[in-house]
């Protein structure tokens, strides 16, 4: 006896087997979520189904089984049924017509594709037209450790911290495929968008929000008692401000220090000094001139700065939210 197809005649084709259960509910910590993520068939999976999303048609996510193994490659169907199922639940959702991928999914394929977990680069501008808010002289744009800074080309900078070259005016931390080339290519471009965005999220978080995933925030002034910027970053709290605002996200503690004046820009009265200043967009020059203004450390209990603007002697009280005073 034999379970052969008789001669001349053609086998039932066989059924490839598809996940038939959902991993999730055993994995109790992040940890576990990025373990199930580590492996080369389930990041294709990802990639895969990602691809597939296109922002303004919603109805082409799904992919059927045998169509998603066929694009990734993987020609054991077993094999590839055990990964898929590994990424049920969380990054990838089964529907009667195929699979899709999730929220989490898309994210974790973002943050691949925008090289911020990959190797960086290190690499210097020329001096561009871009000018120190501090003296006045011409700007050069760095990428170092993932971040991209405006540089003085003749003063000591802004910024002291330790991993930090002298002459930093700012470090914002930028996936390396979002820099590119930029850097020899594009410098005062790059050094606009990077800065532009950064006064984007400034704002986000001034306004009590996260701008990474939309959690509530916590600001508090950073005020240095030991202030002395007068060669260069102050040693004690590695800035030339006597006051910053220091941010956290309370759910993905997302966040950093940033002047008062460039998180509240987008209100009355900073906003009409921005465009008094001749500043009509948010990049490097909105960057500088709310960087650029001097900061005035409130006495007594208040927990406040204040600037000098031309509606007057504004205050910024920083108490958990971020309130102005007039």
């Amino acid at each position: 006896m034999s379970d052969d197809a008789p001669l001349g005649e053609s086998p039932e084709p066989v059924a490839e087997e598809e996940p038939s259960s959902d991993p999730q509910a055993d994995r109790q910590s992040p940890e576990d979520s990025f373990a199930v993520v580590a492996n080369d068939t389930r990041l294709s999976i990802l990639r895969e189904l990602h691809d597939r999303v296109a922002v303004a048609d919603r109805t082409e996510y799904t992919v059927p089984f045998t169509e998603l193994r066929e694009a990734v490659g993987e020609p054991d169907s077993g094999k590839f049924s055990y990964h898929l199922n590994q990424l049920l639940g969380e990054f990838v959702e089964k529907r009667p017509e195929g699979y899709a991928i999730l929220y989490p999914g898309t994210e974790l394929v973002r943050t691949v594709k925008s090289g911020a977990v990959g190797p960086t680069e290190h690499a210097v501008s020329e001096p561009t037209s871009a000018s120190c808010y501090l003296c006045g002289a011409p700007v050069c744009v760095a990428y170092t450790y993932g971040y991209v800074s405006g540089q003085c080309t003749d003063c000591r900078g802004a910024l002291g911290f330790d991993y930090m070259p002298e002459g930093t005016l700012s470090s914002i931390p930028v996936p390396g495929a979002a820099v590119g080339d930029e850097i020899e290519a594009a410098p005062e471009a790059l050094l606009d968008r990077v800065h532009g965005r950064f006064c984007h999220r400034a704002r986000t978080f001034g306004d009590g929000s996260c701008p990474r995933c939309g959690g509530r925030t916590e600001s508090r002034i950073r005020v240095c008692t030991e202030h002395d910027a007068s060669d260069g970053p102050c040693v004690e709290c590695g800035t030339t401000m006597s006051a910053t605002v220091q941010v956290t996200c309370e759910v993905c503690s997302e966040g950093g220090i940033s002047p008062a004046a460039c998180m509240v820009s987008h209100r009355a009265p900073f906003r009409e000094a921005l465009a008094a200043a001749g500043v009509d967009s948010l990049g490097y020059d909105a960057f500088a001139v709310t960087a650029g203004w001097t900061v005035h450390v409130v006495d007594g209990d208040e927990p406040a700065v204040e600037y000098d603007l031309a509606a007057g002697r504004v205050r910024v009280v920083v108490d958990g939210d971020i309130r102005i005073l007039r």
